[in-house]
């Protein structure tokens, strides 16, 4: 198999770590997913690796600090999975606002609940962005296009012009909690962002409110959020990625909770495009550097 002029393709599906680290002495590349993690271990013992490319966004399995001090090249595709995860956000804000999983599970057993699944318009509500790259402000195009009010909060200053294109308006992140009907988190995984949404920056949130994390799991604490929702004070939360895959705790026994799989980037027209943006950086790297 070849990925352009000179390039050789050895496709593992599958591979253990033990055979990684036996093999990986041999390879100019790799192409990783996340199951794959390249560490100092790895690296190490990688000793012709120039170039290290992961489709989608996540970066949380490589060790790009010591790949870099290596020498060793680190890409992802971000861009390609900007659709499907926007457009996965937006469905579960609305899923959550209309009590659709409460509503099928009902009516499939027999019920007939209408009275009792009262839900809420995205119009004229709130939404809370945590980053604004691309993402989030493919979320944002599509909230005032539903009728909603955006604030930002980033630790990256925001242009002006991006800001009155978006029609959003930049808090800080209490008063993003404090008064946002809907908050979707859009950050990595990093020492900073660990547990940033833990049970003192729940306390904060508006009451009633719902959380969307499609980002990174470890980004909440979910003990502190399981408390917060059978307590009340938070709404609603749906949740795509978890501090452990696939989870485990109370998360999964929390009420007015919807839990998916790690599916935002997961549709056809998003995998497609990720693995062939990836394969260009690729071709485009060893042809020119």
């Amino acid at each position: 198999m070849s990925l352009g002029p000179a390039i050789a393709v050895d496709y593992r599906p599958t591979i253990t770590r033990e055979e990684l680290l036996s093999v990986a002495g041999g390879y100019d590349a790799f192409i990783i997913r996340s199951r794959t993690r390249i560490d100092r271990e790895v690296l190490d013992r990688a000793t012709k690796l120039k170039l290290v490319a992961r489709p989608g966004t996540g970066l949380d399995n490589v060790d790009v600090d010591y790949a870099k001090a290596k020498g060793v090249t680190v890409v992802n595709s971000p861009e390609s999975l900007v659709e499907g995860v926007a457009e996965h956000v937006v469905l579960l804000m609305l899923a959550l606002s209309r009590r659709l999983v409460e509503a099928d599970v009902g009516t499939k057993s027999g019920k007939w609940e209408k009275n009792s699944l009262m839900g809420r318009e995205l119009k004229g509500r709130v939404l809370g962005l945590v980053g604004l790259g691309r993402i989030g402000r493919r979320i944002a195009e599509i909230a005032r296009t539903l009728g909603m009010s955006v604030l930002v909060y980033d630790v990256i200053t925001i242009p002006d012009e991006v800001l009155t294109e978006l029609r959003a308006r930049v808090v800080t992140l209490d008063e993003l909690f404090s008064s946002s009907d809907y908050i979707t988190l859009h950050v990595p995984m990093t020492p900073e962002t660990a547990h940033m949404v833990g049970a003192a920056r729940l306390s904060h949130m508006k009451k009633g409110s719902c959380l969307i994390n499609t980002s990174r799991g470890g980004v909440v604490d979910e003990e502190a959020l399981a408390a917060a929702l059978k307590d009340g004070r938070v709404g609603g939360a749906a949740l795509d990625v978890f501090e452990k895959e696939p989870p485990a705790g109370a998360i999964l026994t929390a009420p007015n909770t919807i839990l998916t799989p790690h599916i935002g980037g997961q549709t056809e027209e998003a995998q497609a495009n990720a693995i062939a943006v990836i394969g260009e950086k690729v071709r485009a790297f060893f042809s020119s550097g």
